[in-house]
């Protein structure tokens, strides 16, 4: 396992203001259907008291509805070390590959308590990728395996047939820039199939700067670049988004009902390998983050649901149907 840690800015780097450092954390447990988001990240310098600290714990019950808040600070009242970030209420870090989370949320009816250990190798793009003005860069862990639980009100959930993803994103740009992205994680417990898409794009979702689509068939892994898949997203979903936190969205009730599609569908085809996604949303979320450094705001969206898919991989049919999760960010 590649060794990763937080890139905090040197104490010399000029655009330390647009700083962005993410932990995430995604929960797929298909005995359930719950499907699980956890992160933390720090936003703007770590030199200045205006910097912020963000810890998301959402889990969605197809039964009962999403738990959990999203919890915001200052920066330099988290507990931040080389591999992990902890705020009072949320927290992720990673040890030697193995991927902690926690939460204690009981006012949004949460407690977590997660260790994912790697099942598959991890993809480490380490130069820095354009992204509006700025730069982002990724490591990613498609698949994990699960131990723990959740206690979602007064149900509790053993995690040990669970499985995870896991990456880490940093960067620099700021909130509000001319920036979006567009990406996915669909997993299927058996068999072993996980599809992975991301493309960075304008806030208009317009342009794309950079995309990747990762499908892994077992021990089978392959990359598809931009010029060998596509995105469509079809209709609206009549589901309402959960919006966090309360006081951003107030601030902005032109964006209670934003237009988010109902279906995902995803192509890839270099030619050898093939793979096709459907994907079907089920519940949204809406997650508003305010720069720091300069007025300026992003919006995230999480969307949970079903998948099925189908394709080729080196010479041999698959299909698969599972869990996932899609993030369309403006």
């Amino acid at each position: 396992m590649i060794t990763d840690t937080l890139r905090p800015p040197p104490l010399l780097d000029l655009t330390a203001d647009a700083y962005k450092d993410w932990l995430h954390l995604n929960i797929f447990d298909h005995a359930t259907g719950c499907v699980g988001l956890f992160n933390t990240s720090l936003h703007g310098s770590p030199r200045e008291a205006r910097s912020r600290a963000m810890g998301t714990a959402l889990v969605h019950d197809p039964e009962r509805g999403w738990f959990g808040n999203l919890e915001v600070g200052a920066l330099r009242d988290a507990n931040v070390g080389a591999t992990s970030i902890a705020l009072e209420k949320v927290a992720v870090a990673t040890d030697g590959g193995t991927v902690l989370a926690s939460a204690v949320l009981p006012a949004a009816g949460l407690h977590a308590g997660i260790t994912a250990t790697p099942r598959s190798r991890a993809i480490d793009i380490e130069q820095p990728l354009p992204f509006g003005k700025g730069w982002i860069s990724w490591f990613v862990v498609p698949r994990l395996d699960v131990r723990g639980g959740l206690a979602l009100g007064d149900r509790r959930i053993d995690l040990s047939r669970a499985i995870a993803y896991h990456d880490h994103n940093w960067g620099r740009w700021h909130w509000g820039d001319d920036v979006g992205w567009e990406w996915g994680a669909c997993l299927a417990a058996e068999p072993a199939v996980t599809i992975v898409v991301s493309r960075a794009t304008d806030r208009a979702h317009g342009i794309i700067t950079g995309a990747l689509l990762v499908l892994e068939v077992g021990a089978e892994r392959r990359r598809f670049p931009d010029a060998n898949f596509s995105i469509r997203f079809d209709g609206r979903t009549d589901a309402r988004p959960v919006r966090l936190p309360g006081a951003l969205a107030a601030l902005h009730q032109d964006r209670i009902s934003p237009p988010l599609p109902a279906t995902i569908l995803v192509e890839a085809d270099d030619g050898i390998d093939t793979a096709t996604l459907e994907f079907r949303v089920r519940a949204s979320a809406q997650l508003i983050a305010g720069d720091p450094s300069r007025r300026g705001y992003g919006f995230l969206h999480q969307l949970v649901g079903g998948f099925t898919a189908s394709g080729r991989i080196d010479g041999r049919a698959w299909d698969a149907e599972g869990l996932g999760i899609f993030e369309y960010v403006d």
